[in-house]
């Protein structure tokens, strides 16, 4: 029996699958539009418009992790036209991911990294890294960790292995370690990006050269392509990698993530 079947059997139907599809692409659509607008406006991307780009642009990632992971997705979900069955991915690859990856860091990043921002102005005596890993990282894992929950209850994926501690629920077995290096690594990409100099670049802008460039389309593409960079490889790093090494090294067979 194929692993879709078995997944489908395992999930049963979706509960309001739309949320992920239609719902992931609506909301998409409206902050590129809004990006965009801010941009003609100001001559300078938002930090928002940065980040819906880099993270669409880094939702591959997501089936490899997937399979790290033991993910298996319901496979009633639309899936991407361009890519079906890849070693080292999970089966079912959903349409919405490009636009659900955009949205959700378009979203929580920047509004994290105003309240670090905030955070070091009011408490100066201590770093934006101090800050974003006191507020960045305990939210990422608690909004994580009732992702997980509510997802798996309402079947639009399951683990089919546990790897690592987990918390049991009436939704079943939810690993603690996938959330855990997300939340670190939220910890750390809010510091830097709240990590400015005096005239509002962060780290990596200076690195690839932005502040030396004149105001315009060659400095905002700089920041465009070093953010998705920057997103892209600390991402992986972190969240990716781990959980593929980890399946490698300590996993076994799966029949829904083979």
């Amino acid at each position: 029996m194929s692993p879709e079947v078995l997944a489908a059997r395992a999930m049963g139907d979706p509960v309001n699958p739309w949320m992920m599809e239609t719902g992931s692409i609506y909301l998409w659509s409206g902050l590129l539009l809004a990006a965009l607008a801010l941009t003609a406006k100001n001559r300078r991307i938002p930090l928002f418009g940065l980040m819906l780009v880099a993270a669409s642009s880094g939702f591959w990632q997501e089936f490899f992790g997937d399979w790290g992971a033991y993910v298996a997705w319901n496979p009633q979900f639309a899936r991407l036209p361009f890519w079906g069955d890849m070693a080292y991915t999970t089966p079912v690859k959903p349409l919405f991911m490009p636009f659900s990856w955009g949205w959700w860091f378009a979203v929580s990043i920047p509004l994290l990294t105003s309240l670090v921002i905030f955070l070091k102005w009011k408490f100066p005596s201590r770093s934006v890294y101090f800050h974003s890993m006191l507020t960045a990282f305990p939210l990422f894992l608690a909004y994580q960790i009732y992702v997980e929950g509510s997802s798996v209850a309402n079947g639009w994926w399951t683990y089919d292995s546990i790897i690592g501690p987990a918390l049991e629920s009436e939704q079943g077995r939810l690993p603690l370690i996938f959330p855990l290096l997300i939340g670190l690594w939220a910890g750390g990409f809010v510091g830097l990006l709240a990590d400015r100099d005096e005239d509002g670049f962060m780290p990596h802008e200076l690195r690839a050269g932005a502040k030396r460039k004149p105001a315009g389309f060659r400095r905002e593409w700089t920041r465009l392509w070093s953010m998705i960079v920057l997103f892209q490889m600390t991402f992986f790093a972190v969240n990716i990698g781990p959980a593929i090494l980890g399946r490698i090294l300590f996993g076994g067979p799966s029949a829904l993530v083979p």
